[in-house]
């Protein structure tokens, strides 16, 4: 059983790997095809409302004076996160990890993002309700976009990349503002949101996946993925994990964990480099040039 596990599991490292060197016009097809695959059935697919309790989380103590105390402090890892990386990517030392600024613009709209999530989410768990939620949900929009269109610029094509972006933040916004005017109006469509959350990451594995990277530290992105897929989980064990700890819940934990999650994302960026310049210097390593070198005889 165990080699049969075993030479599955290597037939399919094997088939992902082989899947960057297929021909470019067939990769870009594929992501192209779950692109409009996903819009075709985003457009066909009903109308989805917010669930019955989706405002009635499970830690709803007040503690310091602060209602639903946890739910509202767990915020701060993504205004720390969001307020580092937004500093970090304007300033000077940045500029090594990006080689234009067509890729530097994307972080620090996603940093951004990070940032007033944590003041959305802060300001919505006070007192959740529909009035406050786009408050929390506008800034992820941001971010979600941004990573992606960040991914398409250095991945697949600048120019591509740069063009789709605005376009991506619209959508973004448009999601969340859809929401609120149906909701409004008594028939709240939430699908339009959670195709932004949910589609995005899938995106960003796709092209991740397909497309070889220019630069190092994809393995950090990786592991940002995994934390947050687990934030998820999280999530939607809110009372589930506030019931067996008796001291915290999903929902909080959620929080941390998304916003450790942008911290390696930071951390990407900082300790990322071009493979080009990385082979110049193993180059150089192994050829060393000395000034007697340059001596004429």
């Amino acid at each position: 059983m165990f080699v049969l596990f075993n030479n599955g599991a290597r037939k399919m490292w094997s088939f992902l790997v082989e899947a960057r060197f297929w021909a470019r016009r067939t990769r870009l097809g594929l992501v192209v095809g779950l692109v409009l695959a996903a819009l075709i059935g985003l457009v066909l697919a009903p109308q989805v409302r917010l669930s019955v309790g989706y405002h009635d989380f499970a830690d709803k103590r007040r503690l310091l004076r602060v209602p639903n105390c946890l739910d509202v402090l767990s915020n701060i890892p993504f205004l720390i996160a969001g307020l580092w990386g937004t500093w970090w990517t304007l300033s000077k030392v940045s500029r090594t990890s990006f080689s234009s600024e067509a890729e530097r613009v994307p972080y620090i709209v996603f940093f951004v993002g990070v940032a007033l999530t944590g003041l959305g989410s802060f300001w919505y768990h006070l007192e959740p309700g529909n009035a406050r939620l786009p408050w929390d949900l506008l800034p992820m929009t941001f971010s979600f976009m941004s990573i992606v269109a960040a991914t398409v610029i250095e991945r697949i094509d600048s120019t591509v990349g740069t063009w789709i972006y605005g376009p991506l933040l619209t959508f973004g916004a448009f999601s969340v503002l859809y929401w609120y005017a149906t909701e409004s109006q008594g028939r709240g469509d939430y699908r339009f949101y959670l195709f932004v959350q949910f589609f995005s990451p899938v995106l960003l594995a796709m092209i991740v996946w397909l497309f070889p990277p220019r630069y190092s530290g994809t393995g950090y992105l990786v592991f940002a993925f995994v934390l947050f897929v687990l934030a998820k989980a999280m999530e939607t064990l809110d009372g589930e994990i506030y019931r067996a700890t008796g001291c915290i819940s999903g929902h909080a934990l959620k929080h941390m964990t998304a916003g450790v999650a942008c911290y390696w994302v930071l951390l990407m960026l900082q300790r990322r480099r071009l493979f080009a310049d990385l082979l110049k210097e193993r180059a150089a390593l192994r050829h060393p040039t000395y000034a007697s070198d340059h001596l004429r005889p």
